[in-house]
């Protein structure tokens, strides 16, 4: 789809290319592993490509939303355990059980989330991502701080690898 729509954003020298992440694809979750490591693709594809085509115009976005209340969750109801190895069915079961339980209760709005999107669009300065709702967002600030405390506990065994 980007490669269909990029001939005609340089021609015009204007776009916005909006990619859908999730929490997930900033911070791994448990029985997600798939899914997570689908995000955390478009998170790097989003930050690349944002970097090739600026130059031309064309502005990219990638929103990380948290559980919103759509259809999404009902549908782990019926999805049957087909997990292969033993000792990960207990843990892919309470994972089912707490999306089936969240099914109706999600905190996010998703007509909130769309004018969410559209208010970073026409931000004057526009975010290069944003994290949607209030558990994804304290979620993904904790992972970064963690993430960067880490790095820094580790800058001198990080530097010790160059000549």
């Amino acid at each position: 789809m980007i490669r269909a729509v990029l001939p005609g954003m340089r021609a015009r020298g204007d776009g916005w290319i909006v990619n859908m992440s999730s929490v997930a694809g900033l911070v791994g979750a448990q029985g997600f592993g798939y899914y997570a490591a689908a995000k955390f693709a478009i998170e790097g594809l989003t930050a690349t490509l944002r970097q090739e085509v600026e130059p031309f115009g064309v502005r990219v976005l990638a929103v990380a939303p948290g559980a919103f209340r759509t259809s999404a969750f009902s549908y782990f109801q019926d999805e049957p355990v087909t997990e292969t190895v033993d000792a990960y069915v207990p843990m892919v079961e309470a994972v089912k059980a707490a999306f089936v339980d969240a099914d109706g209760k999600q905190a996010g709005d998703p007509v909130r989330g769309v004018q969410a999107v559209i208010n970073a669009m026409n931000a004057p300065v526009a975010p290069h991502r944003i994290v949607l709702g209030n558990a994804g967002y304290d979620a993904v600030v904790a992972m970064h701080e963690n993430a960067l405390a880490e790095l820094r506990a580790n800058e001198k065994l990080s530097r010790s690898a160059d000549f």
